[in-house]
């Protein structure tokens, strides 16, 4: 049975210093950023601020060279080398023009730009011109 003396011991080597903090966002003040009106007009006491999260997004425009809408799931090539492959709904809430081999496609990733490996990364948006 473990002391309450080293019960603690445990827990403050377990979180004090003992682990990774890399940063996955930015934590900015909502009025450093401008994205909320200024404390004194949205009712808000100056003192309480609030916290926007800015998260690391790369944007790619390149045309459609391979679209293959008949498999699960859907496979979209870019001219630049980007793969994409989306689910029926994914597919569906493109925005712009129905995507058609030829056509231009904009894809917004959730990702660290100087990320340059091959893993998948979460997609923000599709615009298709």
């Amino acid at each position: 049975m473990l002391k309450f003396k080293e019960f603690i011991n445990l827990i403050e080597q377990n979180t004090v210093g003992k682990h990774n903090d890399f940063a996955a966002a930015t934590y900015l003040p909502s009025d450093f950023t401008g994205s909320e009106a200024a404390p004194h007009f949205d009712g808000r006491p100056p003192f309480l601020s609030s916290l926007d999260v800015i998260l690391p997004s790369v944007k790619k425009t390149a045309e459609i060279r391979i679209l293959e809408r008949n498999k699960n799931p859907i496979f979209i090539m870019l001219s630049d080398g980007t793969k994409l492959y989306l689910t029926w709904n994914e597919f569906k809430r493109i925005s712009g023009p129905k995507p058609e081999v030829g056509r231009k496609l904009t894809v917004i990733f959730q990702r660290n730009p100087d990320d340059k490996s091959d893993t998948p990364s979460k997609i923000n948006g599709i615009f298709c011109h």
